[in-house]
């Protein structure tokens, strides 16, 4: 094998650098030149590269995002589009590319599959919301986040007797506001739908109030509902005030966790494996705490 590529696509996440490091790493091992397209599949429709070597990749093994840049592309979709690539990549002899992203990406190199592109994909997401694995990229660094941040707020919170409605990311997945409500000792934890319960929020508030604690915390995922729909709801039914506050893209960013860390980098040195061995249509998972694949289109057929 002569030439593989690797991109970076959709939302960033901390450890994407660290899984470029490790298939470099890897592919190093065989003589395999590895190609990195620049700002996802924006990049490879417009065949913008650079070569990736430990020279330029190890400097950012231990930082947060990617740095060779992602975006999310409409004019991928286009099946003229993925067939002219196709053709490219094959012309050029890049016998393997390497996804780094969520569902979307991923439906992006299944295509590229079926058109004869040696693929797979490494689950590169804060959200946690990739089926049959049990982490991705970038989740353990955005509950870091959440949980450094909010114990600062809730410092200034307690000077006031404040009670707080946080909302967290995770698109449809509950999984950043269960864990880091956890880390935080949150009075609530609004996860999924059947967490909303006016009640039972009006409960804990006065058993919070009566055992003398000075600050109150729900943490809700953005999925189920903002925390302005939070504060209008409780603060009608209840009276009591809310302080709404959307953490935003302080969750994405940050210096990976060493758990991210390593996790990126047996990713990216399962993904050569799996190039080297043939296979294509495959994606890295975490099963039993350990890095194994699946298949793209079985596990794309578990997202809801």
């Amino acid at each position: 094998m002569k030439r593989i590529g690797i991109l970076t696509s959709g939302g960033d996440a901390p450890g994407m650098n660290a899984a470029i490091n490790g298939i470099v790493d890897e592919a190093r091992k065989h003589n395999i030149e590895v190609r990195g397209y620049l700002e996802g599949y924006s990049g490879l429709i417009a065949n913008d590269y650079i070569e990736l070597t430990p020279e330029n990749v190890k400097p950012h093994h231990g930082r947060g995002g990617t740095f060779i840049g992602t975006s999310r592309s409409e004019e991928f979709k286009k099946p003229q589009v993925q067939a002219k690539i196709a053709k490219r990549l094959l012309e050029e002899e890049v016998e393997g590319l390497i996804v780094i992203g969520g569902d979307g990406s991923y439906r992006g190199a299944l295509s590229l599959s079926k058109l004869g592109i040696q693929t797979i994909g490494i689950p590169g997401t804060i959200d946690n919301d990739i089926p049959l694995t049990e982490l991705t990229l970038g989740f353990k660094t955005a509950v870091r986040n959440v949980v450094d941040t909010v114990d600062v707020i809730m410092q200034s919170a307690a000077s006031h007797k404040h009670l707080y409605a946080i909302e967290v990311m995770g698109r449809k997945a509950g999984d950043i506001a269960e864990w880091a409500g956890r880390a935080l000792d949150a009075d609530g934890i609004i996860a999924n739908t059947n967490d909303i319960d006016v009640e039972k929020v009006r409960q804990t508030i006065e058993d919070s109030q009566a055992m003398g604690k000075r600050f109150q915390l729900f943490v809700i995922a953005e999925g189920v509902m903002t925390c302005e729909e939070f504060q209008e709801i409780v603060e009608r039914e209840t009276g009591y005030p809310i302080h709404p506050l959307m953490l935003g893209h302080i969750q994405r960013g940050g210096n990976p966790v060493a758990e991210d860390r390593i996790l990126g980098l047996g990713f990216g040195e399962h993904a050569v494996k799996l190039i080297l061995e043939g296979k294509s249509g495959r994606c890295t998972s975490v099963i039993d705490n350990k890095v194994t694949d699946l298949s793209l289109e079985e596990t794309l057929a578990a997202v809801e």
